[in-house]
């Protein structure tokens, strides 16, 4: 249990005032902290790999910035409850601001600057691959405005001073910028029957693509369709994913024999099958009513595959894992079963949690699989993480600084803050 401090006394403004100051001390302490683990967990460039632990050095920070074990990011991930992408980005922004933004990392320190303002500098710097003599000219110039100024001012003062220090590097960011093009979408987590797109185009493109949006909503209304214009328009871009549609639209008809097709895997419970529930699971929506599956399914040509769970395991002698086995432990674990991780396990290799030995029947089972990402893999095959599965879905996890986790279904418990007979009693539960 975590105990709160007593209640600062005074007037509401004291109050906000003494949280924020309070705030801006814990921030300070968490990068002192992070700084002197990157520190104790360097290499140097001689440093190529630990015999003994199995583990490299990586360069995650720019020019200038130390080098760093490639497991560190796993233990700080596991501590603070964030994804491994997360905290390799957390000790990326942290090593830069030590290396080579030393007047923004003082300020970090004294608590005059909130880190996530100077991470933005730092990553400033590091997009337009300034080395580290160009990173600290930067910092040099920003002395005496820091903490002074408004930080949007700050940031316009920073991108100038680039320019000032490598205008070869404006120059090269803008064809980088090109090359870096993308469209990428993810249905919201609040709202799973909506999704988000979002995309980086040549300017040519945008325009035409917005020429043809506006032509299709307009056309829409023409057809009678009465909903709102942001609506007609987020329609108009779904129908863009069909041409033949598109362009039946834009001669004056709908053809709905253009609407294409897709699979969706939805996990049903014996209790919406009897009709005592009416809430399913899809593996990339999240939980669905059936109102929402109306929404989402009424109207699209969608082929369902219905996943009921069953308590019998699957096992072969061989090492490597049938569909079915495979298929079996992604429905069961949904995303990867490190701390906290959102990774989804569709996309993933499945892992013996027991190493497999040559021989020995019946280990690949689904009891005996868990799926895993190639660094968390890593880890763990070289002994830095430890990883016990005491029943289906249940992982035990032992980091190397002796902190301990349990993943399951329902989620991560960190088991920092029990007491030695919760522990005990809670694994002699997952082992019955």
């Amino acid at each position: 249990m975590i105990l709160a401090a007593a209640p600062f006394q005074g007037t509401a403004a004291d109050r906000l005032r003494h949280a924020v100051e309070l705030r801006h001390q814990a921030d300070a302490e968490e990068m002192r902290a992070l700084a002197e683990l990157a520190g104790e967990h360097s290499w140097t460039t001689t440093d190529e790999y630990d015999v003994v632990g199995g583990e490299r050095a990586i360069r995650i920070g720019a020019d200038g910035s130390r080098l760093v074990g490639e497991f560190l990011p796993l233990e700080v991930a596991a501590t603070k409850g964030i994804s491994v992408t997360a905290a390799t980005w957390l000790i990326r922004d942290v090593i830069n601001l030590e290396a080579r933004h030393p007047t923004l990392w003082h300020a970090v320190r004294a608590g005059i600057v909130e880190p996530y303002k100077a991470f933005k500098i730092a990553r400033l710097a590091a997009g337009y691959e300034l080395t580290q003599e160009q990173a600290l000219a930067v910092d040099e110039k920003l002395a005496g405005k820091v903490g002074r100024i408004g930080w949007a001012r700050l940031l316009r003062l920073a991108r100038g001073f680039v320019g000032q220090v490598a205008a070869d590097k404006l120059a090269a960011a803008a064809r980088k910028a090109r090359e870096a093009r993308f469209v990428r979408s993810a249905a919201d987590q609040d709202q799973p029957t909506v999704t988000e797109v979002w995309a980086r185009l040549d300017t040519a493109d945008a325009q035409q693509l917005e020429a043809t949006i506006r032509a299709i909503a307009k056309k829409l209304s023409d057809n009678g369709d009465t909903d709102e214009l942001d609506i007609r328009r987020s329609r108009a871009l779904g129908i863009l994913a069909t041409p033949g549609r598109a362009q039946a639209i834009l001669a004056g008809d709908d053809d709905q024999r253009y609407l294409p097709r897709t699979k969706v895997y939805l996990h049903l419970t014996p209790d919406m099958l009897t009709g005592k529930s009416s809430i399913a699971r899809s593996e990339t929506l999240g939980p669905l009513t059936k109102s929402m599956l109306a929404d989402l399914f009424g109207t699209h040509r969608i082929t369902i595959n219905p996943v009921l769970h069953a308590d019998a395991e699957q096992s072969v002698d061989a090492y490597e894992i049938p569909d079915r086995i495979r298929e079996a432990v992604v429905l069961r674990d949904v995303c990867e079963v490190f701390p906290y991780s959102s990774w989804t396990a569709r996309r993933l290799d499945l892992d013996h949690t027991t190493p497999y030995v040559a021989g020995a029947d019946s280990q690949t089972r689904s009891d005996n699989l868990g799926p895993l990402t190639r660094r968390v893999h890593r880890a763990k095959t070289v002994g830095r993480w430890r990883l016990k599965q005491p029943r289906a879905g249940t992982f035990w996890w032992k980091s190397p600084t002796g902190a301990e986790y349990r993943v399951s279904p329902t989620g991560t418990d960190d088991l920092h803050h029990w007491s030695p007979l919760e522990r005990q009693a809670t694994w002699q539960f997952d082992n019955d």
